[in-house]
């Protein structure tokens, strides 16, 4: 029982050094987005993000599950410095061959994609190819990200993942773009990024395991650790499926430029997911080890808990993308304000990040198999509603097939982690959130154009100007709301672990 004050301070210091990062990340990741959209405009834009699509589904075949295996093996056993080496070396020794014969496929296949799939500009085939040759570094580093996660500390994965790559995605962005052209600033980051990201990782990891690409090339793949990854693959494969499929699909049934136009709602609709993933990141090694030693009130307890941070935290920022959907979008230019469109997806992504947790309960204890059903599920029926809706309405019907499809996967989750484990993701730790959110919601819902007099939307400064004014008032009167409720011991142990971190 001792365990359970250590473990949830684990969680909340681990949370907010990944959420610290992520939210860099995110900024990192969002002005990348919005320079790419104001210097190539839609249609330059949408071509990144088919290749961008096509490469990042070719990456789950590549890792093979084996982020989330070597996360499981190594957190299970951190103080066997044998077993950790060798479920180190062998998932880096497995996910090097692997990336590199997708990587061939990806390359050899790019004519093929293009031309009978997509039917778009010729300079998508490009992209794809030289997107191909940045797989293998991306994989490994991906992998040993996982592994300096398996030791409970998230600050080397944040680091890389969350602000090393997005930042030499959007500074290898604009060098290329002065320095060499258009279509030379498309293809470099993606692959300087991949490079430099690995290195940065490499260095990291070796503060656990004695890293050498003589050790890797010698180990031996472990056979336990691709029987519970390869699973894994597929159930990734499909989820990174599904989040790209709208992408994709508008390549298929419209064009480039809805696809450019749709990057942005996409973009900016996932600034909810950071909550989550800041939270899943430090969750599932401590989960897997509750699991592991059979203790089912840590189990519980660090679900729910966690279960109500990514509430509490993520609720502000949906409220504010929500309310403020037209003016978030004018900052990638006047010709993507599509609000309706974003806020659909936006909603079918908070309920998403709210449920997220029980995709990781399900992971770590094992239930990989109903993983797999439950994405499938939501795959085909996001593959469905796609080829139905977006002939129909476009880039809306793209957005609804989303949200519909996570939806019906957020409540799959639900059901399955009460009737496996009797988790039951509500308890009466969300109450607070939710009225303090609803509280907000009205508020500025009926109030958000108060101070628009004040601020010129014409310009770029004044609209970012008036959307970070706008973005602290809603912090401030939904944690105000939230203080004027009272703290409970949960509360007090978050506002003591952000001092200890911030001193």
């Amino acid at each position: 029982m001792s365990s359970k004050p250590s473990n949830q301070k684990t969680i909340l210091s681990e949370a907010f050094i990944s959420f610290s990062g992520m939210t860099l990340g995110s900024v990192f990741r969002y002005i990348f987005s919005i320079v790419m959209a104001r210097f190539l405009g839609a249609q330059m834009l949408g071509i990144y993000s088919l290749g961008n699509a096509v490469t990042r589904i070719a990456e789950i075949f590549a890792l093979m599950g084996l982020d989330n295996g070597v996360l499981r093996f190594v957190s299970r056993d951190t103080e066997n410095s044998e077993n950790v080496n060798n479920s180190i070396y062998s998932s880096l020794k497995a996910g090097l061959l692997s990336s590199i014969i997708i990587s061939i496929i990806l390359f050899l296949s790019a004519d093929f994609i293009v031309n009978n799939l997509l039917n778009e500009d010729k300079f998508l085939i490009t992209v794809i190819k030289v997107f191909a040759i940045s797989l293998p570094f991306s994989v490994l580093t991906l992998i040993s990200s996982f592994a300096t996660q398996a030791f409970k500390i998230l600050k080397y994965k944040i680091f890389v993942n969350q602000i090393v790559n997005p930042l030499t995605l959007l500074i290898g962005f604009l060098a290329s773009y002065y320095l060499l052209g258009t279509k030379l600033s498309i293809l470099i980051p993606t692959v300087t990024s991949a490079v430099i990201g690995l290195i940065f990782i490499v260095k990291f990891l070796r503060n656990f395991a004695q890293i050498n690409l003589k050790n890797i090339i010698n180990s031996k793949v472990d056979e336990e650790i691709l029987r519970f990854s390869i699973p894994l693959m597929f159930v990734s494969a499909i989820g990174i499926i599904m989040h790209w499929v709208d992408i994709v699909m508008l390549g298929v049934l419209s064009s480039a430029i809805d696809v450019g136009m749709y990057h942005p709602i996409d973009r900016t609709a996932g600034l909810v997911r950071m909550i989550l993933f800041a939270f899943a990141g430090i969750f599932a090694p401590i989960f897997s080890e509750h699991y592991f030693n059979k203790n089912i009130p840590g189990m519980k307890e660090s679900y729910q808990s966690s279960s109500k941070y990514i509430l509490m935290f993520s609720l502000p920022v949906f409220i504010f993308l929500f309310v403020f959907a037209s003016p978030m979008l004018l900052l990638f230019g006047s010709e993507f304000d599509n609000a309706f469109a974003l806020k659909i997806l936006l909603t079918g992504i908070f309920i998403q990040t709210i449920f997220g947790l029980g995709s990781s309960t399900l992971s770590m204890s094992g239930n990989t198999s109903i993983n797999l059903i439950n994405v499938s599920i939501a795959l085909i029926l996001n593959i469905s509603l796609n080829y139905i809706l977006i002939p129909l309405y476009g880039i809306v019907g793209a957005a609804l097939s989303t949200a519909i499809a996570l939806f019906i996967l957020s409540i799959l989750r639900f059901i399955e982690n009460i009737v496996l484990m009797k988790l039951n993701l509500f308890s009466i730790k969300l109450i607070k959130p939710i009225i303090s959110g609803l509280i907000t919601f009205l508020i500025y819902s009926n109030a958000k154009n108060i101070f628009l007099n004040l601020f010129s939307l014409d310009s770029i400064l004044g609209l970012i100007v008036y959307l970070l004014v706008h973005f602290a008032l809603v912090l401030l009167t939904y944690f105000l709301i939230y203080f004027l409720m009272g703290f409970d011991e949960e509360d007090k142990e978050l506002i003591n672990s952000f001092k200890t971190k911030l001193i």
